[in-house]
């Protein structure tokens, strides 16, 4: 699914206009960023959590020329679904 698919959905099943949801996944997605950037976590119940995560320096390979290059340290966003989550998707 991409954004545009889950914006349709989302403003079918809560009958908002199209609109209204964009403004809303916008103001999600910038709110996430905004708070994990200030090295807080994200909690949302039944859903999952975002925090950051510090992604190490370590070695990669350039996929065009082979060459081996060292990657700098990074802050990442790591999503970790929530049980009832996984329960919900896993459910006959």
């Amino acid at each position: 699914m991409n954004r545009s698919q889950l914006i349709n959905e989302l403003a079918t099943k809560t009958n908002l206009n199209k609109r209204d949801v964009t403004t809303i996944l916008d103001a999600f997605t910038e709110m996430v960023a905004e708070k994990t950037k200030a090295g807080d976590r994200v909690f949302i119940p039944g859903f999952g959590s975002f925090k950051p995560r510090l992604q190490t320096s370590r070695p990669a390979r350039n996929p065009r020329n082979g060459d081996v290059i060292q990657l700098t340290p990074r802050t990442i966003v790591h999503f970790k679904c929530a049980s009832l989550l996984i329960e919900k998707m896993n459910e006959k």
